[in-house]
């Protein structure tokens, strides 16, 4: 099922959403989990993105579709200023934000996506 991919992908690229963002020129998706609780996995009606109400379903999600959640070693990224905190006056900590990564699953190829298999 490649709804969730292509849900993924729209969000990561929607202005809408400042919980989850491409990063790195698209390479890797960056995302407070804290925040993305709250304006996505919360959501219900007409509005509700994914059919998942936990981290822990999303995850395996991710899991499932190939997307591996880089060491923490990897938080290195300036990406994190590009994402609003509560206070939107101070960075977000490096500490929220946690990148994902797949090899074919990247900003300016959503044509692949089609191509993507569930493992």
């Amino acid at each position: 099922d490649l709804s969730f991919l292509k849900q993924l992908w729209k969000i990561a690229c929607s202005d809408e959403f400042q919980s989850i963002r491409w990063v790195d020129d698209g390479v890797f998706v960056a995302m407070n989990e804290e925040m993305f609780k709250r304006e996505v996995l919360a959501r219900r009606g007409p509005g509700r993105v994914f059919e998942l109400e936990s981290m822990e379903s999303f995850h395996c999600q991710l899991d499932a579709h190939g997307l591996r959640k880089l060491p923490e070693a990897s938080n290195s990224s300036d990406s994190r200023d590009e994402f609003p905190t509560e206070e939107a006056t101070a960075p977000a900590p490096r500490k929220l934000l946690h990148f994902y990564y797949d090899p074919i699953f990247k900003r300016d190829h959503p044509q692949v996506l089609a191509r993507c298999k569930p493992r």
